[in-house]
C-alpha cells in the first residue's frame, strides 16, 4: 500500500512539472491566469479524526483514526480571485481507535465514523503564485455504522466547519492541480431520545488532492 501511494504521489508531482512548463509558456503571452468566473473545485485526501462523545452521568467516549476526505465546492467570482461557493464535505474512517475510562480498544473494520457538512464559503486566490485561503461554515452530523449488522445511527445537525490553504499549479487555461492543508470542525448536541443530550465535537486535520476549473 505505501508503494503505491509513493508511486501515485510521484506520478502527480511528474504531472504537475510537465503541465506547469506547459502553462508556463501560456502564462508568458496572458501574463498570469485570474479566478474571475465559474468555479468547481474537488478534493479528496487522507484525514486524521478526532471525536469525542460526552453525555452527563455517563463515560465519555473518544474515537481516533485516519480515514479519507472529500469535499466539492461550486461558485462563482464576486471579484477576480475571490469566490462565493457552495460548499459538501464528508469524512470517515474505518475501525477507529475507542477510549473511555482509561481503557483503550480498536474497534473491527466493520464500524466506522462518517461526518457531512452542507454550507457555504469564500475562497481567495492569491495571485500570481495562485496560493489559496477558504474557509466554509455550514450545518453538519455525525454517523455511525455496522456494516456487519446493516446498522447505521446518525445525530442531529450542528455547527460545522472547514478552513484549507492550500497551492495550486496550471496543467492548462482553465485547469489547476494542486495540495492543501486542512481543519475541519463539527460540534453539535445531539438528543437520541428523552431528555438525554450529547455532545459531540470533532477535529479534523487533513492533507488533499485538489482540482480546481474556472
Amino acid at each position: 500500500m505505501q508503494r503505491l501511494l509513493l508511486a501515485f504521489l510521484f506520478l502527480f508531482v511528474i504531472t504537475i512539472c510537465k503541465a506547469q512548463t506547459t502553462a508556463d509558456r501560456e502564462r508568458k503571452i496572458s501574463n498570469y491566469y485570474q479566478h474571475k468566473a465559474f468555479y468547481l473545485s474537488m478534493c479528496g485526501g487522507a484525514n486524521s479524526a478526532s471525536i469525542s462523545l460526552k453525555e452527563p452521568n455517563l463515560p465519555d467516549y473518544h474515537f481516533k483514526g485516519i480515514g479519507a476526505a472529500f469535499d466539492f465546492k461550486i461558485g462563482y467570482a464576486l471579484v477576480e480571485n475571490l469566490i462565493l461557493h457552495a460548499t459538501l464535505a464528508s469524512k470517515s474512517m474505518s475501525g477507529p481507535e475507542v477510549s473511555s475510562n482509561g481503557y483503550t480498544e480498536t474497534a473491527s473494520g466493520d464500524i466506522s465514523i462518517g461526518e457531512t457538512m452542507i454550507g457555504g464559503g469564500l475562497t481567495y486566490y492569491i495571485m500570481p503564485v495562485n496560493i489559496f485561503c477558504s474557509g466554509s461554515i455550514g450545518l453538519g452530523n455525525v454517523s455511525i455504522e455496522n456494516s456487519e449488522k446493516e446498522m447505521r445511527v446518525a445525530s442531529e445537525k450542528g455547527f460545522a466547519m472547514q478552513v484549507k490553504i492550500g497551492k495550486e499549479w496550471w496543467i492548462s487555461r482553465r485547469w489547476g492541480l494542486g495540495l492543501a492543508l486542512a481543519y475541519e470542525r463539527t460540534k453539535l448536541t445531539n438528543n437520541p431520545h428523552g431528555d438525554v443530550k450529547e455532545l459531540i465535537d470533532s477535529n479534523n486535520f487533513g492533507i488533499h488532492l485538489s482540482a480546481t476549473f474556472d
